[in-house]
């Protein structure tokens, strides 16, 4: 499997935590737990960003964080915010096309699927007991460190990624 670093897998309890439907609703104490643990300083709008970011199911850009945060911040501050967070391993910086970046909380290896249809961006984990290398005709002895794909197609009619859940 891909190495995780030791920070990051030390937030691997908490993200579970927010998966479990009884924590729904406590985003802004995990992402303060997040940020204080992290390497960069811990404050309130990098927790703002980072609570929205743990709220959204939709991958959002800068731009729709900064709707989400009410103007309590600047565009660029939210800029600043994303940036710091991803450099922490918080967050992962998806693009996708010739879009602008979007953000995803998700620090388990992964992959992002787009419904050519409607846009909407789901995260696809690899299933139990399966490697990133056991996917892919890798030359030998190569190492995954990251994985990063985005796959591309049509979801079914309906489908909700919270139904999924």
């Amino acid at each position: 499997m891909m190495s995780v670093p030791p920070l990051i897998r030390s937030f691997f309890p908490l993200l579970d935590m927010l998966r479990n439907i009884q924590h729904k609703g406590k985003e802004r104490e995990t992402a303060k737990r997040l940020v204080s643990r992290s390497n960069v300083r811990c404050t309130r709008r990098r927790c703002a960003v980072l609570e929205i970011l743990l709220r959204s199911d939709d991958h959002p850009t800068a731009a729709l964080i900064y709707e989400r945060c009410r103007a309590t911040m600047s565009l660029a501050t939210v800029y600043n915010c994303l940036e710091a967070l991803t450099q922490a391993g918080l967050v992962n910086r998806i693009f996708m096309d010739t879009g602008p970046a979007r953000y995803c909380p998700n620090l388990y290896p992964h992959v992002h699927f787009v419904d050519e249809t409607t846009q909407q961006v789901i995260d696809v984990h690899l299933r139990p007991g399966v490697k990133a290398e056991d996917v892919f005709d890798l030359p030998a002895g190569a190492k995954v460190r990251a994985l990063d794909a985005c796959l591309r197609g049509s979801l079914p009619f309906g489908y909700s990624e919270k139904k999924e859940s």
